[in-house]
């Protein structure tokens, strides 16, 4: 006897569409059928929903614990869950993840904190060189490293970077490169201020492209005499994809990510809406944004993810342009946006399933246990209404942030129903599990 059959739903996977049934038993996937084999405790008759895989969500910032103010676990997975995200990679910046004393704290403290399944990101900082692969054992999903100063972390230069990604390829490590030249940024700040300038165009100019593309040739260059794996975050702009496939074709082992940012939001918005359009590397020009949505058609990214980093709309209008926060709230509305563009045929929902939980659960060396619909993968299924049209607003943005830039959007497709290891934890936009449904993944 099944614990769950699921019955008449159209199951999407990255190269599938079809009609069957999924039953589910112990948290796995049990069986796949063509029609409904009625052994089951509990039988949902999906007629007219889409069956995926749980999203897999490897950039968020849920600031638990730390700066618990802006993000917690139980309100970002809350969200996430919500979305139709089954799993997430967390990375804290303001009480990040260094040794394994802190990696073993912070899944203590996690224990009964979120709805998803999650991993912890373990950032390296200068001097951490020559002591990251028993963090790796004791169970890192990704190492994080900035080649700028930002969010309080301080930037790997060169040497110490190159010394780093060379011991992360000898143990098959994984990395997320967030890629701006310190020395450009640093430089661009030192004349804008010298200018006093304050208003919302620093944010281009400071964290310009020359910075990200400069930045991203050096580690795509490290990652290809390293043999380390790498993927660059937050891609903005043509030229840095370029600079990526390059690398690729002379066998670097690199994944480019993108997020939704960088296809729906553009410079002239982060000029008028200042602080509330403060990330980085910011959104770009926008010629450059369209090009973004053809390189997601094309192939050029292999990894989508939000980059979920909240503030309140307080801390937000808090301080001049240069003090207020960086980032944005994205993990309530990645996927969402992503449906708004299957449903305009901009592409298709199988490749969204590509880049959002396949890919993500290859690179995590998750796959193919999750990121799958397959016998014996765990049970991390979304059902959505592909025909669902509803308007994003942010009194209904469950991250703490309360606010989305996406207010006002209308979107057609929505997650009616996540499972988390054949557990139900969000239901036509409601939470129906308790906070520990969601558990540390292990590779």
């Amino acid at each position: 006897m099944f614990d769950l059959e699921i019955i008449n739903a159209q199951i999407v996977t990255s190269t599938q569409n079809y009609q069957g049934c999924l039953s589910v038993e112990n948290g796995k996937i049990a069986a796949i059928s063509e029609r409904p084999l009625r052994q089951a405790r509990q039988t949902i008759d999906a007629a007219g929903l889409t069956l995926v895989p749980g999203m897999i969500d490897q950039h968020v910032h849920f600031m638990d614990p730390g700066s618990a103010e802006r993000e917690d676990f139980i309100h970002g997975s809350s969200a996430a869950a919500v979305a139709g995200v089954t799993a997430v990679v967390e990375h804290t910046h303001s009480r990040p993840v260094r040794s394994i004393e802190s990696f073993d704290d912070k899944v203590a403290y996690l224990a009964n904190r979120s709805l998803v399944d999650y991993g912890l990101a373990a950032h390296i900082f200068p001097g951490d060189a020559g002591k990251l692969k028993s963090l790796w054992e004791q169970g890192a999903a990704v190492f994080k490293v900035f080649t700028c100063d930002s969010h309080g972390v301080p930037a790997m230069l060169n040497d110490e970077l190159f010394q780093a990604l060379s011991e992360i390829a000898s143990f098959d490590g994984n990395v997320l490169i967030h890629c701006e030249d310190d020395n450009i940024t640093a430089g661009n700040e030192q004349r804008l201020r010298a200018a006093q300038r304050s208003d919302n165009g620093v944010i281009p100019e400071w964290r310009s492209i020359v910075a990200e593309q400069v930045a991203v040739n050096t580690v795509t260059f490290m990652a290809r005499l390293t043999g380390a794996r790498v993927t660059v975050a937050h891609n903005s702009h043509k030229l840095a994809l370029d600079i990526i496939a390059r690398d690729r074709a002379l066998g670097a082992k690199l994944y480019a990510e993108i997020c939704p940012q960088y296809l729906f939001l553009n410079e002239d918005m982060v000029r008028e809406k200042g602080p509330f359009a403060k990330f980085t590397p910011p959104a770009r020009p926008s010629a450059d944004a369209k090009g973004m949505v053809e390189f997601m058609q094309n192939g050029s990214f292999q990894i989508l993810s939000s980059d979920h980093a909240p503030s309140t709309a307080e801390q937000k209008r808090k301080g001049s342009i240069w003090e207020c926060h960086f980032g944005l709230p994205g993990i309530d509305t990645t996927f969402p946006m992503m449906l708004k563009l299957v449903s305009e045929g901009t592409f298709s929902l199988q490749r969204v399933v590509e880049l959002y939980s396949e890919n993500p659960a290859k690179v995590l060396g998750l796959y193919p246990r999750k990121g799958c619909i397959a016998v014996g993968a765990d049970a991390d299924i979304v059902l959505v209404d592909m025909h669902k049209q509803w308007t994003i607003k942010n009194e209904t943005i469950l991250s703490k942030a309360g606010w989305t830039p996406f207010e006002g959007t209308t979107v057609t497709g929505k997650a009616q129903m996540t499972f988390v290891r054949g557990q139900l934890v969000a239901d036509n936009g409601k939470i129906v599990a308790d906070p520990g449904a969601g558990k540390l993944f292990a590779r």
